[in-house]
């Protein structure tokens, strides 16, 4: 699979056909699911994907904004709940979301919010917790949108877009060199397309309503990833964004790169002075 290709193409679609999909790539998909990229690999996670039959059991208990988009399928993530299971969540989810893009697949991420009462509606009889679901199936023909681009409470900005292309933001305003701020330096001599196509992939990761609350830092000859408190946005899914976008990053790099670049958890021993409402969450060396 081309990971910078899939990563640029994916969309966020909420509108489905009832088209199904056939069988057999649904047992593809499960099949890929057993052996996705992890964060965590020791961690012990389960896709299950359930039909569009079970929607009224999953709209009281996830959604997005209070929404639950009617989708032939949902895949369902199970995961055991040990540190940075949310983090390895939305990592292996996002592999699995550009697979399926890879695959010719449409899919939106459902947050969810009563995860042990979901598990019960669905009845899963599993000690792992429900943590998270993503709608898929078939988009219906994309059209002229207007969306809402939520920046805070206060200020909503009305866009009319083509299609299901999510507003994202540049590298310049998304990855900062040696001080918060100051865009790094990505010309030729310090950055190589290999790099540069990896935070590319980085900014186009799904994160909740799109607000990517969350910066790259490099610096020491590291790569910081930086979780920016959002008032709109919970713990939670906070969480689950830092491993989308880990994923994007680290999996466009190991095109280029002998080796898959390791995302580790927590803050590296670097004086990095950062805003009140920042936290760094992981680092990786470059």
């Amino acid at each position: 699979m081309d990971y910078r290709k899939a990563a640029e193409e994916r969309k966020s679609i909420r509108e489905f056909t009832d088209k199904q999909i056939p069988e057999n790539i649904r047992e593809d998909l499960m099949e890929y699911g057993k052996n996705c990229l992890k964060l965590i690999p020791e961690l012990e996670t389960e896709f299950i994907i359930t039909d569009g039959a079970k929607y009224n059991y999953l709209e009281e208990f996830a959604g997005y904004e209070g929404l639950t988009f009617k989708a032939p399928y949902y895949l369902i993530l199970l995961s055991a709940k040990k540190q940075g299971y949310l983090e390895n969540a939305g990592y292996i989810s996002e592999d699995m979301i550009l697979h399926m893009t890879d695959m010719g697949i449409d899919s939106c991420w459902l947050t969810v919010n009563e995860g042990e009462a979901l598990k019960q509606q669905l009845g899963l009889d599993t000690d792992m917790a429900v943590v998270a679901v993503t709608a898929l199936g078939y988009g219906k023909k994309q059209r002229t949108l207007t969306t809402l681009h939520i920046k805070s409470k206060s200020d909503v900005e009305i866009r009319t877009r083509e299609g299901h292309v999510a507003p994202k933001i540049t590298l310049e305003e998304m990855v900062y060199g040696d001080t918060w701020h100051k865009p790094a330096d990505l010309g030729e001599m310090y950055v190589d397309d290999g790099l540069r196509n990896a935070l590319l992939a980085a900014s186009y990761a799904p994160t909740f309503l799109n607000r990517q609350s969350f910066r790259l830092v490099m610096t020491d000859g590291k790569l910081l990833f930086v979780k920016i408190l959002d008032p709109l946005t919970d713990e939670v899914d906070a969480k689950l964004n830092c491993g989308a976008v880990m994923l994007n990053f680290a999996a466009v790099l190991e095109e280029r790169r002998p080796f898959m670049p390791q995302w580790v958890l927590g803050a590296p021993d670097i004086n990095y002075q950062l805003p009140a409402d920042c936290e760094i969450v992981a680092y990786c060396n470059l």
